[in-house]
């Protein structure tokens, strides 16, 4: 193996120890939850479940015009291992599990776009928070 090898496969053992959530990614529809009849989204085709991490980098928020509203927006990353099935944009992701931070439970971010590739540590995915 070439130092190069080692070090990315050191990197990325260390990246997957820092993957505190798991989610669900994939494409979902709207439902409704069957005991309280409140609207939900419902996967529909999974294509990747498993460890993960959401990061926000930074607490700045940026506000942007939209027709007749201000939206804030943060910048997100979602990061899966190296070697997981690829997600799309558009693709939704459910947070179903956080070791060290429960209020990320529940939340639902959708895929901006490709991620990061190359000589990576692991797939970071563009996010937008959908609720």
């Amino acid at each position: 193996m070439s130092l190069l090898t080692n070090a990315l496969s050191m990197g990325r053992g260390m990246a997957e120890a820092r993957m505190t959530e798991t989610v669900t990614i994939g494409l979902f529809d709207s439902g409704t939850d069957p005991v309280t009849f409140d609207p939900i989204r419902v996967l529909v085709e999974e294509r990747y479940s498993g460890k993960a991490r959401v990061k926000y980098p930074s607490g700045a928020v940026s506000d942007r015009s939209e027709p007749a509203q201000v939206v804030a927006e943060q910048d997100l990353l979602l990061s899966i291992p190296t070697g997981s099935p690829a997600a799309h944009e558009g693709d939704e992701v459910r947070v179903d599990s956080s070791t060290v931070d429960p209020s990320l439970v529940g939340r639902m971010y959708g895929i901006k776009g490709r991620p990061q590739a190359g000589q990576t540590t692991s797939h970071r995915y563009p996010l937008k928070e959908l609720s």
